[in-house]
């Protein structure tokens, strides 16, 4: 670490070290705190979350110097997240959070682990113990001393697991005993009667109420988070609600940062700039707990593991990219209008209202599918549509509406979140091309790409849309018939001579042959159609285009590798 960095934190007031440490990468952060004076505050001034996801990153093994200095209802809180699957608790994560804590000293594990609640330590306890109750005459035994202990007159421990943490596992027990006699007894009760899955009912309950009062609802609650309002009304929906209160703290009071990198300072996000932009440090610290609050609700509704810091990211990444579309929306790109908004919007609205902008888009999806002689509900891939059409289309009828990155000349043919207006701008225009194109196929070839018929026709056999309009244009350009034929593998070349330059490398479209296109489509469409099918016709011109241009014209054309064209086998 720099020291000019280290001696910059250390010279800072306590609020303003917090606000130092949010968003740096956690083992930056684990030093910067163990070199403050006032680590122990520092680390307990933490978020249960932020303290959580700030150990997950370290890593397990490399946690204990934090973990020690934490809070009892901190470890409790870590347990609450990082050690349970579903409804389910995951001894395994159990295990290693106990062997970290055990490195900052046994009195510092018991802390902990005598603040958990009674029924999870004791189906972790049944995994390591036998406890037998010696007021009990059927309960006598023979078995070698070395497998039991005894602490009292009343019960007799014996050990039935030996592994890296029974050790731990026994001087908890004897911590336990020698604090809080009545503690240790509710734990050999539980071990001695209790039902496994009665203990795990119990203990899931007490979770979900602590998980609750921290923001996490249960997981049909949470569903609302993702509930669809209409975006046109926005406005008059929101004013149903109180508006929020920002920049309301007073200096003194200590907020520690929300969990996990909610809001990155060096994004350049619309939210993050009107966040740097129009709130004071007060009104950034509401604004990330808000998010925080809002985050959890997508954990808790997408059923995602707490522990997978991969699916977190992801979540709290979905989180700002929903907003951020929502307030540019709202804002129209302006910083000043979008500041305004952040102020008198809940966070948890705006972020509905992101999800709503996207489900509008799906609708407009399903719409052209069904144009297209499909049922919106069952299709996924409309496969004779070419790329990027079919991946894209594919995209938005997800049920959590998805943008795929080459649209947006990314490079990528992967999909992702919508993040900005403009991703949105180029998934309708997307479906505006799509929504003319039956209507192109029937004015130039009448072809009904909506009937059954049509897909029966070209069924088990890789045809794209692209293919047909091309080497109906092809065979225009060489017979000035314009039919959906395919090209002869012996004319390929005097195709390619009929479409494209002859002198230049690569080589481009003539511009007879594009001259020939364009009065070609005055004669057959109506200047409605002509406009709405420019751009998918352009699409298909330039696949074309890219595909002949690096052929050298000296040399035949192996019909193996021409993709754009339909070629007639021999």
């Amino acid at each position: 670490m720099p020291e000019r960095r280290q001696e910059e934190f250390l010279n800072l007031p306590f609020q303003e070290k917090l606000e130092f440490l949010y968003g740096l990468p956690a083992r930056q952060k684990r030093d910067l705190i163990l070199s403050a004076p006032e680590a122990e505050r520092l680390v307990q001034s933490f978020a249960p979350e932020t303290f959580f996801y700030t150990l997950k990153e370290i890593g397990v093994a490399d946690a204990s110097d934090l973990l020690s200095l934490a809070l009892p209802e901190q470890v409790k809180s870590l347990f609450d997240l990082d050690c349970w699957d579903k409804d389910r608790p995951n001894l395994k994560r159990m295990r290693e959070w106990i062997e970290a804590m055990a490195e900052g000293g046994r009195k510092r594990m018991a802390d902990g682990l005598m603040e958990l609640d009674l029924e999870l330590v004791s189906l972790l306890l049944r995994q390591y113990l036998r406890v037998h109750r010696l007021d009990e005459p059927q309960e006598a035994t023979d078995a070698p001393s070395d497998r039991f202990v005894q602490f009292d007159e009343h019960y007799l421990i014996e050990f039935i697991r030996h592994d890296a943490i029974q050790a731990h596992i026994l001087e908890f027990l004897e911590e336990a005993f020698e604090r809080d006699y009545k503690h240790f007894t509710g734990l050999m009760e539980e071990v001695y009667w209790g039902v496994e899955a009665e203990l795990e009912e119990e203990a899931y309950k007490f979770r979900g109420a602590r998980l609750a009062d921290r923001g996490f609802p249960d997981y049909y609650e949470a569903q609302g988070v993702f509930g669809y309002l209409d975006p046109q009304n926005f406005l008059a929906i929101r004013s149903r609600y109180l508006a929020p209160e920002r920049d309301t703290l007073e200096d003194s009071e200590v907020i520690a940062p929300a969990m996990a990198p909610v809001i990155t300072d060096g994004g350049d996000s619309l939210f993050n700039a009107a966040l740097t932009a129009g709130f004071a440090a007060q009104g950034k610290r509401q604004l990330r707990s808000e998010m925080a609050m809002v985050t959890n609700q997508v954990l808790v509704a997408r059923a995602i593991d707490f522990g997978d810091l991969e699916a977190v990211r992801l979540a709290v990444e979905m989180t700002h990219n929903y907003m951020n579309l929502a307030l540019e929306h709202l804002a129209g790109g302006d910083l000043n209008t979008a500041i305004e908004h952040l102020r008198d919007t809940h966070l948890q609205l705006l972020f509905r209202l992101g999800v709503s902008l996207t489900i509008d888009l799906r609708k407009r999806a399903q719409a052209v599918v069904a144009r297209l002689g499909l049922a919106p509900d069952r299709i996924r891939e409309v496969p004779y549509l070419d790329s990027p059409f079919r991946e894209a289309l594919a995209g938005f009828l997800q049920r959590q509406p998805q943008f795929h990155a080459s649209l947006d000349r990314e490079g990528a043919v992967v999909t992702r979140d919508f993040r900005v207006m403009r991703d949105l701008h180029l998934g309708y225009a997307v479906l505006e091309q799509l929504d003319a194109v039956p209507e192109l196929f029937k004015a130039l070839l009448g072809l009904d790409i909506a009937s059954a018929a049509f897909r029966a026709n070209i069924a088990g056999h890789d045809i794209r849309l692209s293919q047909i309009l091309l080497t109906a244009l092809a065979r225009y350009a060489l017979d000035r018939r314009f039919m959906f034929a395919p090209i002869e593998r012996e004319r390929l070349c005097q195709a390619r001579d009929a479409i494209m330059t002859h002198n230049e490398r690569p080589a481009r479209l003539s511009d007879s042959f594009r001259r020939t296109v364009d009065e070609f489509m005055v004669q057959r469409l109506d200047p409605n159609l002509r406009q709405r099918s420019a751009s998918f016709l352009n699409s298909c011109l330039n696949h074309l285009e890219e595909e002949l241009g690096e052929l050298d014209p000296r040399s035949p054309i192996d019909p193996r590798f021409i993709e754009t064209l339909l070629i007639r086998r021999q």
